[in-house]
């Protein structure tokens, strides 16, 4: 655990972890395979505890146990901050077994939190998928403090971070949207507008949106953009350089197209709704920049998540005339809210690909607006 969350799942390797617990290698391989398979049991090791104490718990918990436990969850994090990065941060570096096993955690919270609302009777029968983007939105608020080392300040923000898993209403009615799928323009086209550097940037979201970060090579890249290793070279440093460089350019051309969307609207909650549009139409437009960003920015370590945090800082702003409507509101639910659109695009890219996304607006903008205008308003803003 201290050295992944030092060195970051790839930069360990099975050396530095005989040499900071002092056994020799041949007793690690009595063990373990190899370094994934030391990693799985230490992460069973975190996961297994919690999952067993859910499990006692499925009947349903109170809201004031919800509470008590998430208060608990948190201070296990403070206390053992170099698990809980591993976990948090690391885990999806390790492949498929690693996440499906956070996964597992995951559905089990929320399990426990679609209880704890289910016995309240104005939370109850909040949409499935909204529970869960709750609950990546207090993930992402506590990944967040990891990355910066601020984990201690997580015990006085357990209060703000509990409401913001309570604060969003079931919405009236369902937020369907009509299937609407766009076909990105083919890669090659899209390659041929741009600028040499800009190929290697959309050639390194292509590669590693298909293969995963660990796999691509510096070489397969260039091939993909159809340039020379020198011209990589020349602007980047290594592959981790070019990956966010590449998180930064997709970003740039996100913002560039959902600012204007968000200027254009008549009110501020129209607004919401024209940037998640812009915002997913251009994931759809852009599929290669949505996948990285979306789902394989998590596999890619700590540096490409704190170029992605620094970007999300970004769009949160546009949320702040919501506080002038709701000043009551914590200020953390902004940030919940923007960890929950992510989590609504992890899992809906991941399951069917961004050529659908749009039909993901009227749920991501009733997540956005319900904590400041209510269920009826935001409900009606989300629908269109």
């Amino acid at each position: 655990m201290a050295t992944v969350a030092e060195r970051g799942y790839e930069g360990t390797t099975v050396a530095h972890l005989v040499d900071r617990s002092g056994v020799a290698r041949s007793s690690f391989y009595e063990h373990f395979e190899d370094k994934q398979g030391c990693f799985l049991a230490a992460l069973d090791a975190m996961i297994g505890p919690p999952l067993e104490q859910l499990a006692v718990e499925s009947g349903g918990m109170s809201e004031a146990d919800g509470r008590g436990a998430f208060g608990a969850l948190v201070e296990s994090v403070v206390a053992q901050p170099a698990a809980a990065e591993m976990c948090l941060v690391e885990t999806y570096a390790a492949g498929p077994r690693a996440t499906a096993m956070l996964d597992r955690l995951l559905d089990a919270l929320t399990a426990a939190l679609a209880g704890v609302l289910d016995r309240e009777p104005d939370r109850r029968d909040l949409p499935p998928e909204i529970v869960r983007a709750v609950v990546g939105g207090a993930q992402q608020i506590i990944r967040a403090r990891l990355l910066r080392q601020e984990e201690a300040v997580l015990l006085e923000l357990t209060p703000g971070i509990w409401e913001w898993m309570l604060c969003i209403p079931p919405p009236p009615g369902p937020l369907s949207s009509d299937r609407l799928t766009l076909r990105a323009r083919p890669f090659e086209n899209r390659q041929r507008a741009v600028q040499p550097t800009e190929r290697v940037l959309r050639a390194m979201a292509a590669e590693v949106s298909e293969r995963g970060y660990a796999d691509v090579t510096v070489a397969e890249i260039v091939e993909r953009a159809r340039t020379s290793q020198r011209t990589f070279y020349e602007s980047f440093a290594d592959k981790g350089s070019a990956l966010v460089a590449a998180i930064d350019s997709g970003s740039a051309q996100l913002l560039a197209a959902v600012l204007p969307a968000f200027r254009a609207a008549a009110d501020w909650p129209r607004a919401v709704r024209s940037t998640l549009e812009a915002m997913f139409r251009f994931a759809a437009e852009e599929p290669e920049y949505a996948r990285l960003g979306a789902v394989e920015v998590y596999a890619a370590g700590r540096r490409a998540l704190e170029q992605r945090a620094r970007v999300a800082e970004t769009t949160e702003e546009l949320l702040a005339p919501g506080y002038a409507l709701a000043p009551h509101v914590s200020p953390l639910v902004a940030e919940g809210i923007g960890g929950a659109v992510l989590a609504l695009l992890y899992d809906f890219v991941k399951e069917r690909g961004p050529e659908r996304l749009l039909e993901l607006v009227p749920t991501a903008t009733y997540v956005t607006l319900a904590p400041y205008l209510g269920a009826e308003e935001a409900y009606a803003t989300a629908l269109g």
